[in-house]
């Protein structure tokens, strides 16, 4: 038995709960981890708050050329969900899970990005935009991985 990050509809985020332990478990919590952890905004990074403030993971320190853990996703918190949004929320997807592919943890990762559903018909979560990766494993086998994130909205 091993602890994972599970998302809760309840918290609006993550939790953690008892699981099996196995690759399946570890690989949700890499990806959480990988999604959820704010990554230290680029010197040409527009900040959501107008602030100084390029945040980061403390362990980044150990990672070489400047990389660091997790993604921008932060830099979308007060964005308008656009078109324009969407684009770059999954390039800062695809950036934070790269490594799973670069260091042989799968063969690949497909994502879709799309704004909640139930939010364009004036129900749910405002301002909610969903996402999917689709894994590749090693085996050949593919399994899915859904998440949600809450953009505050720019308006």
């Amino acid at each position: 038995m091993m602890i994972s990050l599970a998302y809760s509809n309840e918290l609006g985020g993550l939790d953690i709960v008892p699981a099996t332990d196995d690759a399946l478990t570890w690989l949700d919590n890499a990806i959480s981890i990988s999604l959820f952890t704010d990554a230290r905004a680029s010197d040409d990074d527009l900040l959501p708050d107008g602030s100084q403030d390029k945040r980061g993971y403390w362990g980044d320190m150990d990672l070489p050329d400047k990389q660091s853990l997790g993604s921008k996703l932060w830099l979308l918190s007060r964005s308008k969900i656009t078109q324009e949004t969407l684009n770059a929320m999954h390039d800062y997807l695809t950036q934070a899970v790269q490594w799973l592919i670069d260091e042989g943890h799968l063969q690949a990762i497909n994502i879709k990005v799309e704004r909640d559903r139930a939010t364009q018909q004036g129900v749910g979560v405002p301002n909610r935009v969903n996402f999917r990766l689709d894994c590749q494993l090693n085996n050949g086998e593919w399994v899915s991985v859904f998440r949600a994130h809450d953009i505050t909205n720019g308006e």
